[in-house]
């Protein structure tokens, strides 16, 4: 039953993220993320830095708590947006997370991470990855930070993002955010804005 929630949480947040990329709009910056906050990481040992931003305190990284029948995560989610190629990167773990511990993402612990990337840039088709042993994902999260009364959360990630398709693992390292979070869902970054 967890590991399925996890799924569907994961599953929603692609759809998402596929909705939100059709006309997103990126940091109104021009990429100089002025925010204080960001969700950052290297993929495969590029930089990779969220520069959409949402309607949140112009954060290009945002979580949100949500709720599926009994049990509630923290969705979150940075989308990065250069020329026609969009990227997303989603973490999930639990709001009573323990502080300055260091986890294993695993879906049974309501924990988790996916990466979504273009086949090719503007294809509007998309690679989904993620941290389940099942795709011979793994990896580990660290959260520092929970300040519920400002709403910020900041952490650690790292780990191999395996693919049910078969494709060669995405290694996701030196992983970091800070981001403010919320409980309405309408603040993700949206569409309306073309690329």
């Amino acid at each position: 039953m967890k590991q399925s929630i996890i799924f569907r949480l994961v599953q929603i947040t692609c759809i998402l993220f596929l909705f939100a990329t059709q006309g997103c709009k990126k940091s109104a910056d021009g990429g100089n993320n002025t925010s204080g906050y960001y969700l950052e990481a290297k993929i495969n040992g590029q930089a990779w830095s969220a520069n959409v931003a949402s309607s949140l305190n112009n954060s290009p990284a945002i979580a949100a708590l949500t709720t599926s029948g009994s049990t509630s995560v923290v969705l979150l989610l940075g989308l990065m947006a250069v020329n026609k190629d969009t990227t997303a990167l989603v973490l999930i773990f639990p709001p009573n997370i323990t502080l300055n511990k260091t986890l294993d993402l695993d879906p049974g612990q309501f924990t988790e991470a996916a990466y979504v990337a273009e086949i090719s840039p503007g294809s509007g088709t998309y690679y989904g990855y993620n941290t389940t042993s099942a795709t011979g994902g793994s990896g580990k999260i660290t959260i520092t930070l929970f300040d519920k009364t400002a709403k910020i959360i900041e952490g650690t990630f790292s780990g191999v993002f395996g693919s049910q398709q078969g494709r060669a693992a995405v290694q996701v390292t030196d992983g970091k955010f800070r981001c403010v979070y919320t409980t309405d869902v309408t603040k993700l970054p949206k569409s309306g804005v073309k690329i």
